[in-house]
């Protein structure tokens, strides 16, 4: 809205328009890729306008998508409804702008006035902005791609990066003919003193997190209660 209000040649056509929009002068507002369009209910017609917004190229998006997993918080603000400030810095920094400019939209309207925007374009980019404070997620779809989608798979692209460092930094890679190959060894002796219960051996509580130690620990000492046992 500020980029709307330095761009307007006339102040009193955005004046008229956000009259128009505090009115409730403008209807449902429709969001889809690279467009933004509503009707405007006037004292003797319904006028409609569109606004065309240019959408981000599949280079840019890989980007904003790099930008996205730059930050922690990122994600998580956006979830919540909030886009980050450092966000649109990040996006700054590489040439990317996610909130589109004038220079970015083209606005139209079915009426004869020759404002460029018009007082109910200008009311439509006014309940706009209202609506993007309270979902900033309708922005990436204005750019062209689904928010939610995209934040859903960032988040699941970053739980894969956390797996495989995870695995990477605990396994050997070994080819699966040679592992079959192999012959095992013995099995270690159990280490253990004279009348009291196995001591948990210290691999175990060095084990990666996905590795659930208390559940092998708990079946090794069945397996040891159950040694010897005739039956």
């Amino acid at each position: 809205m500020d980029d709307l209000e330095q761009c307007a040649l006339d102040s009193h056509t955005l004046k008229q328009g956000r009259a128009h929009a505090r009115g409730g002068m403008v209807g449902p507002l429709t969001f889809a890729a690279g467009l933004l369009s509503a009707d405007v209910h006037s004292s003797d017609e319904l006028l409609h306008v569109r606004i065309r917004v240019d959408v981000l190229d599949d280079a840019e998006w890989e980007r904003v998508s790099a930008a996205l997993g730059s930050r922690s918080g990122h994600v998580a603000q956006l979830s919540s409804g909030t886009l980050p400030r450092e966000l649109h810095e990040d996006l700054a920094a590489i040439g990317i702008s996610l909130l589109p400019s004038m220079f970015d939209a083209d606005a139209t309207c079915t009426c004869e006035e020759w404002d460029a925007p018009c007082r109910h374009a200008a009311a439509v980019l006014y309940q706009a902005a209202w609506i993007l404070d309270d979902d900033p997620l309708l922005v990436f779809l204005l750019r062209g791609r689904e928010g939610r989608q995209l934040l859903d798979l960032r988040h699941d692209s970053h739980q894969e990066d956390l797996l495989e460092s995870s695995f990477a930094s605990t396994s050997r890679p070994m080819p699966a003919a040679d592992a079959y190959a192999d012959v095992p060894g013995h099995l270690p002796t159990m280490p253990t003193t004279e009348g009291a219960a196995p001591l948990r051996p210290g691999w175990l509580d060095d084990a990666p997190p996905e590795v659930p130690a208390d559940a092998i620990w708990s079946a090794i000492l069945t397996a040891i209660s159950r040694y010897g046992d005739p039956v």
